[in-house]
C-alpha cells in the first residue's frame, strides 16, 4: 500500500503557491498586458514558484493562519519571482 493510501495529504498545503497565485492576479488586474490565457498564467505560476523557497504547512489550523505569519521578506521575495517570471512569460510566451 502506498502513502497516498495509507495518509491523507489534503493537510499539506504549499502557501508559497497561494502566494504566487494572489500576487499574479493583483498584477493582472495593474497590468492588463499579461496574457491571461491558460498556457501563460500556468507558466507564470510555475516558473515563480521553481524560483522560490516552498513553504508548506501541514495541518489545516497552519493553512489558515499561515498568511498571518508570513514574514514580509519572503512576501517580497515571492513579489520579485512573480513579476521576474511575468516578463519571461510576455517575452516568450508558449501559445
Amino acid at each position: 500500500m502506498g502513502l497516498n493510501e495509507m495518509y491523507n495529504f489534503d493537510y499539506l498545503k504549499n502557501e508559497a503557491e497561494e502566494l504566487v497565485k494572489e500576487i499574479l492576479e493583483r498584477e493582472m488586474k495593474l497590468d492588463k498586458k499579461i496574457c491571461g490565457c491558460q498556457d501563460c498564467v500556468l507558466d507564470i505560476v510555475g516558473f515563480a514558484l521553481n524560483n522560490i523557497k516552498p513553504l508548506y504547512k501541514t495541518s489545516l489550523k497552519g493553512t489558515l493562519y499561515a498568511s498571518a505569519s508570513v514574514p514580509e521578506k519572503y512576501i517580497e521575495a515571492v513579489e520579485e519571482a512573480v513579476k521576474f517570471a511575468i516578463e519571461k512569460v510576455k517575452n516568450n510566451p508558449s501559445h
